[in-house]
């Protein structure tokens, strides 16, 4: 819950000192700027492999770990990016901030820099490029970029724990059943990221033989309880406002939109800091107007190959694929993907205004997602029957593509749209 009666972190005097006299140039809290500055400069130029699941390539792993102010020893065979708390949180909030982007267009993946959103983070100071990961992560990382299981809210998750800690004590890590349940709650990457962002200070356990990452001792900084004691005075002002009080920008349904609550609660936080002036934003990609070619398959044997052009709406895109397999359009639909910094997104059947708040098949256009070859989305089709197209871009071409969609190639007969038709 954001919202308490009873406050663990009581925002005082000495707690503004802290936060006024942050030194960001000098000394910026924990070090997640250096070890963000270490993998930006692994990456570039050339990237660095990523799996079909888009995470780092086992044999990237251990070159990371060793350029990270702090790696870690850990003693497992064949660890994956998870079994590295720290490389698994940076990477949640490098795909977060938008400055990496997947290449699909070879045979293996490859996570790039975009150099437009690089060229912004180079123009930030250290102020500015703390809070811009500080946000990226609280503000608009999904889990579901590194675990698909898991849709909680990171921040909620990080205070909650956080609010844990401090009410029970360091003694409270000592039980076994706390110890097992941090894998879940925050997670061991949000527990990392807290150290590297210097919310917290952690011991590790002495490396054992199969055992991996595991905290021995955990303390708050006080940098920690700074900015957790600001974060529940906001709370706490927002619950109970002053009768003399401006109008609140954020309601309390508003509390559990990540991007709205940060930005509001930044807006007060940002007087602490001369030196915070700027954001990382993200232009909009340019619409790329030109032909997309669309591999829709039902079946590796069953598939059409559909040209489209970038200015179509997503919308005239599901008529073509289903006038490609003989179906009706008498159903809702969605196309699933993923967006550009890795998290979830779905465009929805016109009629689907209420669940998608304006993300809809007639208002988006196809040109305007940037997609490049080889990306993929689901276009799911009748949500009873669940019709499953799996959807590839097979290329995107500068040129003027045809008014009106065209099928290019067909593989395979479509099966019956329902169960009573012939086949």
């Amino acid at each position: 819950m954001f919202i308490t009666d009873r406050p663990i972190f009581t925002w005082n005097p000495s707690h503004a000192q802290v936060l006024e006299s942050q030194d960001f140039a000098k000394q910026p809290p924990g070090t997640i700027l250096r070890d963000f500055g270490a993998l930006l400069d692994l990456i570039q130029p050339k990237g660095l492999a990523v799996t079909p699941k888009h995470l780092f390539a086992m044999n990237t792993l251990e070159t990371i770990n060793q350029r990270l102010t702090h790696p870690v020893d850990l003693q497992l065979k064949r660890p994956g990016q998870k079994s590295y708390p720290n490389i698994n949180g940076l990477y949640l909030v490098l795909r977060a901030t938008g400055l990496a982007l997947i290449d699909t267009c070879g045979k293996k993946p490859i996570l790039m820099l975009d150099p437009e959103i690089l060229d912004l983070w180079s123009d930030l100071n250290p102020a500015e490029a703390y809070f811009a990961l500080l946000r990226a992560w609280w503000g608009a990382a999904d889990e579901t970029i590194i675990d698909k299981r898991s849709r909680e809210d990171v921040f909620a998750k990080s205070t909650r724990f956080l609010r844990q800690f401090k009410e029970q004590g360091p003694g409270w890590l000592q039980h076994p059943p706390v110890i097992d349940s941090l894998t879940y709650s925050p997670g061991l990457h949000n527990l990392a990221l807290l150290e590297l962002f210097g919310l917290l200070e952690i011991e590790l356990v002495p490396p054992v033989e199969g055992q991996g990452w595991q905290p021995r001792q955990i303390h708050i900084t006080a940098w920690g309880d700074a900015l957790m004691a600001h974060f529940e005075h906001f709370l706490n002002e927002l619950r109970t406002p002053a009768p003399d009080a401006p109008e609140p920008q954020l309601t309390i349904s508003d509390l559990f939109e990540p991007s709205k609550r940060f930005e509001t609660w930044a807006a007060g936080l940002r007087s602490k800091f001369n030196n915070w002036q700027r954001n990382l934003e993200l232009p909009a990609p340019p619409l790329q107007p030109g032909q997309h070619i669309f591999r829709a398959s039902l079946s590796p044997d069953c598939w059409r190959r559909i040209a489209i052009a970038g200015e179509a709406g997503f919308d005239q895109l599901a008529s073509a694929i289903l006038a490609a397999f003989d179906f009706d359009e008498d159903h809702l639909y969605a196309f699933n993907f993923q967006d550009r910094l890795g998290r979830p997104a779905e465009i929805g059947h016109p009629e689907m205004q209420a669940e998608l708040d304006g993300k809809l098949a007639d208002q988006v256009r196809v040109g305007e997602l940037g997609l490049t070859k080889g990306a993929s989305m689901v276009f799911v089709f009748d949500f009873g029957a669940n019709w499953e197209f799996d959807l590839i871009v097979e290329q995107v071409r500068k040129e003027a593509a045809a008014k009106n969609p065209q099928v290019l190639e067909a593989n395979g007969e479509a099966p019956p749209q329902y169960d009573d038709e012939d086949w």
